[in-house]
């Protein structure tokens, strides 16, 4: 029987934030680096006042992320592929019960951390942000807890520490019983800046 997760909303975020522009390229202590040119991307609408808190939508390739509380860029992630119920690595199988395997390929870029050694860090909330144990899908039934997967078990790990200045990518895997539906980043919605619950993607 798959174990279930449940979402880690107590995780402390400071706020997020979207996307600047520059060219960035640095030495990683994990993961591979890269070089590349940021877009810029308008600021995320915040709800109507009286709106139920949501989350928000993004695209293949489009930016979220954590600032620091004084507004500046901390951290960016996201993600750039989506894969549905792909070959099982030898000796796995897929969960039972009609579960799916989804796995996200994500990006992080790490920026600068303004609360080092004095709070709560982005960098130290990170790692709980971008795992299995934040995630949720929704589907023809409702959301859902996603469950552990047991297909892709040969996957490249995101790091779970991050330092400012450096660029990651990383993959991971779950179980679900919706082959089509979204994924969902869940926060506690008092630590964003606009209300929401966090992000959420279509596959």
């Amino acid at each position: 029987m798959s174990n279930r997760f449940f979402l880690t909303a107590a995780t402390a975020v400071a706020a997020f934030g979207l996307t600047a522009c520059g060219t960035h390229a640095s030495p990683a202590a994990s993961g591979h680096v890269h070089t590349e040119i940021v877009p810029i991307t308008p600021p995320e609408a915040a709800p109507a006042p009286g709106a139920a808190a949501t989350y928000l939508a993004k695209k293949i390739g489009e930016r979220a992320g954590i600032s620091n509380r004084d507004g500046s860029k901390a951290v960016d992630f996201w993600i750039t592929k989506i894969s549905v119920d792909p070959k099982c690595d030898p000796n796995s199988r897929r969960a039972a019960g009609g579960r799916h395997t989804v796995v996200l390929d994500v990006t992080v870029k790490t920026y600068i951390d303004k609360v080092a050694g004095r709070g709560l860090s982005p960098f130290r909330v990170l790692p709980g942000t971008i795992n299995p144990f934040s995630l949720s899908t929704t589907g023809t039934a409702g959301t859902r807890l996603i469950e552990t997967d047991r297909c892709v078990t040969t996957l490249k790990k995101l790091p779970s520490t991050y330092v400012p200045g450096h660029a990651y990518t990383g993959q991971i895997a779950f179980a679900t019983p919706y082959k089509s539906g979204k994924v969902q980043v869940t926060q506690s919605s008092g630590y964003f800046q606009n209300g929401t619950l966090g992000w959420e993607w279509s596959y």
